[in-house]
């Protein structure tokens, strides 16, 4: 009561409240940070050590299992995946869900544990700790510059790009790709070398020792004191080549020119960009996370546009991958669709309240909206894919609050009873039941933030973005409202009664059929039963899918080709590929970006010599005739003619959560040769299955090893031992990095190794010279045997142990990820006895689907249980909350009737929709079921109070259910644009509620006499007047 008097009482502040969250909420919702899909914590961490020249096998015994072995004791460990290829070990930890301040020192943990590693090889690099965050490793933008300037000067201008980009308000990262570093190359002689009787391990200790800054501690000269430096430093290619290696007997002098060629050039391309056949360096933006990725971009525009004016002719700068339209777009669709919906929802009001009851229940959607972004913006939130749903979902549903107190204050004054009064004695009636309605909504809502996995982390900024609105929605309704009702309404006007007349013709021809229902209520129940069973029924029609995509303008057209091809001939075959996507028409492509060495999957980066991918950048879909899919197929064939490939597939852009593929299968053990045999058990039961394409397996013969086996008698003798002679045979043919000299801001590393030419053939190897500590020169072979052995690219290993991942993608037109690794679940259960030691572990899509379902189902008990301690409170009884709970079955079935009818497959999404419905379905049966105890308490008897209720509940219970409907129809049939992403969730929505409405007006009724018909069974006493006359309640039905 004290609410409602305050708000009526003080109307002047109340509106000063609203002008005050209307302007705090108008700042937080333009400073919000707007991106496509939100910024979750994965909890992953990546641990990187670089070991330059060694092999994948050493790099695992040497590097991984070490650190593996060492990591594996912290605790929350959900997996620990790795990769040791060529230079560098990759180990990725993904820890179970936590908090963020324990995820936080389970990291320093980690990385305490790693820095107890003791046995790594004393050259190996420092490992590298990377938390993984969406705004860090996944780019907003990428800039291209290309042209045809020498390589020096590119590398200059994008430099200098990159650093203007860097000094833009958050932006984290700006990271050059397609470019080399400066390398000073010192070339050794091998010839010339033994000549002079020289090791090449002296010329890289001289220039270490000639280029130095030693601090020589402190000197006091009377009252003052000097810092001691000694300083000798090289500066230039000169002066590299004149340093002295040493002195001759005579006063000669032996330099490094004498025995080396020294050069200022570049590292070793790994990696061949191109755009539109043009040389390319690419800039990759990534954004902190406060960062608004719009801003940003635009920002970055402003600045390409001024280089544009200034830089050389010949060079352009195209932008690429420019998230900010994808974007613009995904919101656009969702904000169109929630005006639209927002004018449909005004409408219904105007046409059951009249303008100005629309009007006071319209107010209340920006006044709760606001307070939304407000609370948004200090949870650290941000206005994405997701949150806007979240906020087309409950537009409809906010207003309920508002329709059922604004009926109610109506009433009072159509009765004649002043405004102010109305509202205070309307408002205060329902408080109770207006409480339990938003409160079984957000008990449906809330308990979804507990769902475990990426998927819902992905999603649970929907149930925040819920419940934070109906929360100010209540605020809305109990302090807002009164106030307008209050001051702004008239009192008792008939001007409404042409909509009275027309509703009551509705109301009879609906008590006219209810009476029918009531008396086959029974054959209602029966049917209730058949109708949801079949609706369960329906999934495997509708298909089944982890998530509906949006599409981007956007693909990848992969390439693999053997695994020894060299990555010159990667890149004239990737030329070839270039050369289809250019044939596309200019009006369908923006640009064509073209990687040799470089090759980006679903899961990974793959960097490797015999791996290209060609990337095509379309204009955005509604400038184009043709869609994403059909511009691909009309490529396929012309790229699968192309000579050399092994393999090529056509990859779009993910917009969903990163959940792997639809297949995923990792074949764990111990030897190679037996995990592929299962593996290639695994790809032809796929290749079998229909539907089932781009089966690949990430395991590979790769370079071939020639591997050294040092005879350690002969080297004894000799004065050597194992360690010298592959540090000698390292520094010769990988090279050592001696020093770093500076030019300007740069750093440039001076290289020694023996000269290209020196380098080419097994003989090169065989016949190098060893030195000996007595400086005598002995044959490599004279102390070693040289065999060829097959090498693998990279060893893959999965909880500590050696994986081969199968994977494949699914055509969701004849089958499902579920059907497929089901189907391989049940044909492999035996591997562990043909293959002892041997076993499958399925990840990816089917993984998180299967998490994901699990989770939700028990998230939807926990839903229900509270939904029912709620409806337990308001109505005193255990009885009628299982009423009302009927009509959480009903709502299953619209959902799937919804899902049928617009060909949108059953989802995590949908299920999450389904899990919510239960929450919105029951309000409605909360209103009829207390105005049936309400008119039971007056007085009316059994079969009056249920048909009285259905008919005077009849407008509040259409309205309430039409305005969510119509706040969502737009999202649904997609009026404002359709989301692929969103539409199925909207859907669900829509049909769950239509069917459960009808359901709460007929069968609700029905559940509830039969109810009666049961007590009435064990109390029979009820049958009769305190009169002592029989009740024949089935007469009064017929008579009424």
């Amino acid at each position: 009561m004290w609410l409602a008097k305050f708000s009526v009482k003080n109307p002047i502040l109340v509106n000063f409240i609203v002008l005050f969250i209307i302007i705090v909420g108008a700042y937080s919702l333009f400073t919000l940070p707007r991106e496509l899909i939100p910024d979750v914590p994965f909890n992953w961490v990546f641990i990187i050590t670089p070991y330059p020249g060694v092999s994948p096998e050493e790099i695992e015994k040497l590097v991984t299992i070490p650190i593996e072995d060492e990591i594996a004791d912290v605790d929350k460990i959900e997996s620990i995946s790795s990769e040791s290829s060529e230079g560098v070990s990759f180990i990725s930890v993904k820890f179970e869900e936590v908090s963020n301040g324990e995820f936080d020192k389970l990291v320093q943990d980690l990385k305490s544990e790693v820095d107890k590693v003791r046995d790594l090889p004393a050259d190996v690099e420092d490992p590298e700790i990377l938390e993984f965050s969406m705004n860090e490793f996944i780019p907003i933008l990428n800039v291209v510059l290309s042209g045809d300037l020498p390589e020096l000067e590119m590398k200059r201008i994008a430099e200098n790009l990159r650093d203007e980009i860097l000094d833009i308000k958050n932006v984290s990262k700006a990271e050059l790709g397609g470019i080399r570093e400066r390398e000073i190359l010192v070339n050794v002689d091998p010839a010339r070398l033994n000549a002079y009787n020289l090791a090449i391990s002296q010329i890289i200790q001289t220039l270490k020792k000639r280029n130095m800054n030693m601090p020589g501690g402190t000197l006091k000269l009377g009252r003052s004191e000097y810092l001691l430096r000694t300083m000798v430093e090289l500066h230039s290619v000169d002066e590299i080549k004149n340093t002295i290696i040493r002195s001759g007997k005579f006063g000669d002098y032996l330099k490094v020119k004498d025995v080396a060629d020294v050069k200022d050039t570049f590292k070793d391309l790994n990696i061949i960009s191109r755009l539109d056949k043009k040389t390319a360096i690419t800039i990759s933006i990534s954004k902190k996370k406060e960062g608004n990725s719009i801003k940003i971009i635009n920002e970055i525009k402003k600045i390409v546009e001024k280089y544009n004016e200034t830089i050389p002719e010949g060079v352009k700068i195209t932008l690429t991958n420019d998230s900010s339209i994808y974007i613009k777009d995904s919101l656009n669709v969702l904000q169109s669709n929630a005006i639209i919906g927002l004018i449909l929802v005004i409408i219904v009001l105007y046409f059951f309240l009249g303008w100005r009851n629309a009007l006071f229940a319209a107010l209340g959607i920006p006044v709760t909206f606001m307070a939304t972004f407000f609370f948004m913006k200090q949870t650290g939130q941000s206005l994405n894919g997701n949150s806007l749903f979240g906020l087309v979902l409950i537009l409809g549903v906010i207003v309920d609050d508002a329709i059922i107190i604004i009926e109610n204050c109506y009433r009072y004054i159509q009765k004649g009873i002043s405004p102010r009064k109305a509202a205070i004695i309307g408002t205060t009636e329902v408080i109770k039941p207006v409480l339990s309605a938003t409160g079984t909504t957000i008990a449906a809502f809330l308990p979804l933030v507990l769902m475990p996995g990426i998927m819902g982390k992905f999603m649970e900024i929907i149930p925040i973005v819920v419940s934070l609105c109906l929360l100010a929605s209540i605020f809305e309704a109990f302090v807002v409202l009164p106030a307008h009702i209050g001051d702004w309404s008239k009192k008792g006007s008939s001007k409404n009664n042409h909509r009275k007349k027309y509703f009551q013709k509705f109301a009879i021809k609906y008590v006219h059929l209810l009476k029918k229902f009531l008396k086959r209520r029974y054959y209602v129940l029966v049917s209730i039963i058949i109708i949801f069973l079949l609706s369960i029924s329906l999934i495997p029609l509708v298909g089944v899918e982890m998530f509906s995509e949006e599409e981007v303008s956007q693909f990848f057209i992969l390439v693999e080709l053997p695994e020894k091809t060299k990555l010159e001939e990667t890149d004239r075959v990737i030329k070839e590929v270039e050369k289809v996507a250019l044939t596309l028409p200019e009006e369908e492509v923006k640009s064509v970006i073209a990687n040799a060495g470089l090759m980006q999957t679903e899961t990974e980066w793959l960097q490797r010599s015999y791996v290209g991918q060609v990337i095509v950048d379309l204009v955005e879909k509604k400038d184009r005739k043709r869609t994403i899919d059909e511009i691909m197929n009309s490529l396929r064939e012309k790229v699968n003619n192309i000579s050399g490939i092994k393999s090529v597939r056509f990859m779009k852009i993910q917009t969903g959560p990163p959940v792997g593929k639809p297949v995923e299968v990792k074949v764990k053990g111990k030897y190679f040769d037996e995990l592929q045999k299962v593996v290639d058990e695994v790809k032809n039961r796929l290749k079998q299955m229909d539907g089932v394409y781009d089966i690949n397996q990430d395991f590979g013969e790769g370079k071939s090893e020639l591997k050294i086996y040092v005879d350690e008698e002969k080297a004894s003798m000799l004065g050597l031992d194992v360690f010298q002679i592959a540090y000698m045979v390292r520094n010769a043919f990988e090279g050592n990095k001696a020093t770093v000299i500076r030019d300007g801001d740069e750093e440039i590393d001076v290289v020694v190794k023996f000269k290209k030419s020196a380098r080419k053939e097994l003989s090169d190897l065989k016949n190098m010279k060893l030195i000996t500590p007595k400086g005598n020169l002995i044959a490599l072979k004279d102390v070693a045997k040289i065999k060829v052995e097959p090498g693998f690219y990279a060893i893959k290993r999965f909880n500590r142990k050696r994986a081969i991942t199968i994977s494949a993608n699914i055509d969701k037109r004849k089958t499902s990820a579920v059907k497929v690794n089901n189907k391989l679940v049940e044909e492999f259960k035996d591997i562990g006895k043909r293959y002892p030691g041997y076993r499958l572990d399925f990840r990816g899509e089917f993984e998180e689907f299967k998490k994901s379902f699990s989770s939700l189902g028990r998230l939807f008990i926990i839903g229900v249980i509270l939904i029912f301690m709620i409806l337990g409170g308001q109505f005193k009884s255990l009885i009628q909350p299982f009423i009302i709970l009927f009509t959480i079955p009903f709502a299953f079935i619209g959902a799937m009737l919804g899902l049928l009818l617009s060909r949108s497959p059953f989802s995590i999404v949908t299920l999450f929709g389904v899990v919510a419905l239960a929450g919105i379905v029951v309000n409605d049966s909360i209103v009829l079921i207390s105005f049936i105890n309400n008119r039971r308490r007056s007085g009316y008897r059994r079969w009056r109070s249920i048909i009285e209720a259905g008919k005077v509940r009849l407008r509040p219970i259409i309205l309430t259910s039409v305005t969510t409907i119509f706040g969502l129809l737009p999202m649904a049939i997609g009026l404002g644009g359709r989301s692929e992403g969103w539409a199925p969730f909207a859907t669900t929505i829509v049909g769950g509620l239509l069917v459960s409405t009808i359901a709460t007006l007929f069968a609700i009724p029905c559940i509830f006499s039969i109810v009666d018909d049961i007590k009435l069974k064990f109390l029979k006493d009820k049958f009769i007047t305190p009169e002592g006359k029989f009740i024949d309640y089935e007469k009064e039905l017929e008579d009424l």
